[in-house]
Formats: C-alpha cells, sequence, structure tokens
C-alpha cells in the first residue's frame, strides 16, 4: 500500500466526509432531474462499503487489488491494492458525473453551484493529500 495504515484509515475518515456530501447532492440532483445513471448509486454504495472496510479492516494495508475490485464502482481494475486511491478515483468519477447531468438537465449556473459545494467536501483531505 502506497501509505502507511494508520494514515489510510485517517484519509478514510476525511473521505467518507466528502461521500456524505456527494451523497447528499446525488440526492438533490435526482430530486431535480428525470433519471440519473444507476452508475453513480452503485458507486456511491460501493465507495461506502471501501470506506467501511478501510475503516475497520485490521490490516488495511493487506488488502489486494481483487479485494477491492470485490466492490463495483467506476474504478474496478483501477489503483491496485490502495484502497485510498481506488475511493478518491470512485468520489472523483461520481462528481465528475454529476457536475455534467446538471450542466446537461438543469444549465451551468446550477451545476457551478453543486461543484462549488462539492469542492469544499474535498478541502478537509487536502492536509492529508501531500
Amino acid at each position: 500500500m502506497a501509505i502507511q495504515e494508520g494514515k489510510a484509515r485517517e484519509q478514510c475518515e476525511q473521505l467518507e466526509k466528502a461521500w456524505q456530501v456527494l451523497n447528499e447532492v446525488a440526492a438533490e440532483l435526482a430530486s431535480r432531474v428525470a433519471t440519473l445513471p444507476p452508475d453513480i448509486f452503485v458507486s456511491l454504495r460501493g465507495v461506502k462499503d471501501l470506506i467501511s472496510l478501510c475503516k475497520s479492516h485490521p490490516k488495511v494495508d493487506y488488502l489486494t487489488s481483487g479485494d477491492l475490485d470485490a466492490y463495483e464502482g467506476f474504478c474496478v481494475a483501477c489503483c491496485g491494492s490502495d484502497i485510498v486511491a481506488r475511493i478518491k478515483c470512485e468520489l472523483r468519477n461520481i462528481e465528475d458525473m454529476m457536475v455534467l447531468r446538471a450542466m446537461n438537465e438543469l444549465g451551468s449556473a446550477y451545476a457551478l453551484r453543486l461543484q462549488k459545494k462539492m469542492m469544499k467536501s474535498w478541502e478537509a483531505t487536502k492536509p492529508l493529500t501531500a
């Protein structure tokens, strides 16, 4: 794993906050557009499971790529066995898909508002990404 176990758990705690914001944005967006791609919700569920795994697994650094690929999402077969990288990949893809959908369905002003809200969710993780 690219980072030590304690650091991974700390980052997963912070990434859970980003997940919560993205989950809220998905619910808001779903209430305003006809349909959201089901892949967004599949990925959100998979990320939540990965965050729980990261926070509770006794040896996070022993997880294999196959262990992580068991969780559905956009980034299956991506990031190797680095659970933090996989979670970030999934969250970024969810964010991108929602911004594009908001832009196409509700216009640029609404999409920009959602994007700013989602950007704030990443602020807590910045000190941990260095």
